[in-house]
């Protein structure tokens, strides 16, 4: 210790001058070792330092930017109230907003609202709006505005394509930010409607319902979504073929991050894909499967959606008596290989699905009984069901009767009870299929067909029609099978689809399901508001179908999304709508910041509702 104190006392730093001559006295190989030492230090000192600044370093996004996105459709009804096609509906979920926004999940948080409650019946829906809510323009958003929208759609002179999602809706305000909704029954699927861009009253109204499709303002819109409309580039013919857009700084999620967006139209995928290919363009949707891996050699992505399609095969029993035959119609679900048609038909692109209740109303409820073909149980249970293998390959119906024969056994002769077996050649396990004119469609009863072979039965793909035609056949249930999509958006949809109500025309119900426990099931699900309380009766539901199947569910396809490298944190998930890709756009960024983690804000938690 002594001496270590005597050390310190002792210790100086060294003069410039001390320093100097002590290099100079240094031999030629110290000066190199010096030296050396020297530029060792001296990038051992950068590492350090750059490591520690990397740990400490975060990227954080940047506002800036420009995206380029392609379409197919020209978009023309720019209008929440009258949007028709996908590319009208791209635009829509661009420029307005609603009360609500339902995110990739499932869930739904406050856009334009501030605060909402529901009365404990279900049938009043009471929102306050943000304070801050304001339309491009600048005006605010008021109470007025969501009224005016609500009785345009309603109008039947508009002709909305979203007026019977609101028949028997009253739609009231109680003061300039508070709106009331009044329902007759109960509606589990109200919050979706929710999410329906507002149009601003004061640009509207003077407008005539006579007028009302044809007002500029289908085109030069003016919502209060995340990007506003600077200008639009038309086609000789005066038809819209790019829009500009521009983030809106007072969005009520925050102000986007990414400045520019440029939709660009194209008249079809084979045009789009050579936008692609030359980078005119930096992303696009709706791309089909089999176009998917020529992008990805382009040097793009692939961000993919399930879709709420789900393709199957409906029963029509009226038509055809073998599907009352529940051994049957489970040997097809045993012979069926889902993931061969998945990869052969979609590419890949696709979901295998067992039952009717998708992932976006209940998340992995899919039954894995039915989840790899199973050619061998298959014919088993037809072997036990009397169905024989007939001589060309296709079963026919045979049956076993204890009949009463004379036997001589010796020099006697006596009754006895002996088991003949029979068959009945005209009773062939056979069923024609009817779909539309679609290359996936085409394709995949080409391979129903061969796997249904495999355990003698025939599939005769006869009627093949045009999406019109086709949507006359179903109205009339003029099918003895049908491979078809349902769309199913909403939860009130599963409703439409199976309950025994609805097995007429206009009623959804294509395979002309009865099962009276299903139906109190769908009816109780309709009047229980809590979401969690529903999972429980769609699981009893799920369980009553697969003792009774009514159709055969195959598969749902994924939305494909073309995107460079360039955008990051798009978030698709689960999208209703190829225009459901937008819901999140504000959170997209281009240009990245370089911040310390202490610098950056803390992550909050956002209350959402199912």
């Amino acid at each position: 210790m002594h001496n270590f104190i005597s050390f310190i006392k002792e210790f100086r730093i060294p003069k410039k001058e001390d320093l100097h001559n002590a290099i100079l006295s240094f031999s030629k190989r110290r000066t190199t070792i010096f030296a050396i030492s020297l530029i060792v230090a001296f990038v051992c000192m950068i590492i350090i330092v750059t490591k520690i600044n990397n740990y400490f370093i975060v990227y954080v996004p940047a506002k800036g930017g420009t995206i380029n996105e392609g379409i197919v459709g020209m978009p023309n009804l720019v209008n929440p109230v009258l949007e028709l096609s996908d590319a009208d509906k791209d635009l829509t979920s661009l420029v307005f907003s609603g009360l609500m926004r339902k995110m990739p999940d499932g869930t739904f948080i406050p856009d334009l609202a501030d605060t909402y409650t529901i009365s404990a019946d279900g049938t009043t829906y009471t929102f306050t709006i943000k304070n801050n809510a304001l339309f491009h323009d600048g005006s605010k958003v008021t109470a007025d505005d969501i009224v005016f929208t609500i009785t345009k759609i309603q109008d039947p002179l508009i002709k909305s394509p979203r007026k019977n999602n609101w028949d028997g809706v009253t739609v009231s305000k109680t003061n300039d930010s508070t709106v009331v909704f009044s329902l007759k029954h109960p509606y589990i699927s109200f919050m979706d409607n929710m999410t329906i861009g507002i149009l601003p009253s004061h640009i509207w109204k003077n407008v005539k319902e006579s007028e009302f499709s044809l007002s500029k303002y289908n085109i030069n819109a003016i919502g209060s979504g995340p990007y506003k409309i600077v200008s639009v580039s038309k086609n000789s013919e005066g038809i819209p073929e790019e829009y500009n857009l521009k983030f809106f700084k007072n969005f009520t999620l925050g102000t986007p991050n990414i400045t520019y967006l440029n939709i660009i139209s194209y008249a079809n995928e084979k045009d789009l894909l050579k936008a692609l290919k030359s980078h005119d363009i930096d992303q696009a949707g709706s791309i089909s499967p089999e176009n998917a891996k020529s992008i990805v050699e382009d040097g793009y992505s692939i961000e993919t959606a399930t879709l709420p399609r789900m393709f199957g095969l409906f029963f029509n029993s009226n038509n055809n008596k073998i599907f009352k035959d529940t051994n049957v119609v489970k040997a097809l679900n045993y012979a069926l290989d889902r993931e061969m048609i998945i990869h052969e038909v979609l590419s890949g692109y696709g979901t295998p699905i067992h039952n009717p209740i998708p992932n976006n109303i209940v998340k992995d409820i899919q039954s894995d009984e039915f989840k790899n073909a199973r050619l061998e149980e298959a014919n088993s249970i037809l072997d036990k069901a009397g169905w024989v293998m007939g001589k060309d390959g296709i079963r026919i119906k045979g049956s076993t009767k204890i009949v009463t024969q004379k036997v001589k056994v010796g020099k006697k002769t006596v009754t006895k009870k002996v088991e003949v077996k029979s068959v009945d050649p005209t009773s062939r396990l056979a069923f024609s299929l009817t779909t539309g004119d679609t290359p996936e469609l085409r394709a995949t009863a080409s391979l129903l067909k061969e796997q249904f072979q495999k355990i003698g039965i025939e599939l005769d793909i006869k009627n093949i029609y045009e999406s019109g035609q086709l949507n006359q056949v179903i109205r009339s249930r003029s099918y003895e099978a049908l491979f078809f999509g349902q769309v199913v958006n909403h939860e009130s949809d599963l409703f439409s689809f199976w309950h025994s109500s609805q097995k007429n025309d206009p009623g959804l119900n294509i395979s002309m399901y009865e099962n009276k426990k299903v139906d109190t099931i769908l009816e109780s699900i309709q009047k229980t508001l809590k979401y969690s309380d529903r999972v429980d009766k769609y699981k009893e539901l799920m369980s009553e179908f697969n003792t009774n199947i009514p159709a055969l569910l195959i598969y749902s396809p994924r939305y494909l999304y073309a995107v460079s490298d360039k955008v990051k944190n798009i978030n698709l998930n689960t999208t209703n709508a190829p225009s459901d890709r937008f819901i999140l756009i504000h959170t997209w960024y281009v240009n990245e910041d370089h911040v310390w983690k202490i610098f950056t804000n803390s992550p909050t938690n956002t209350g959402t509702d199912k």
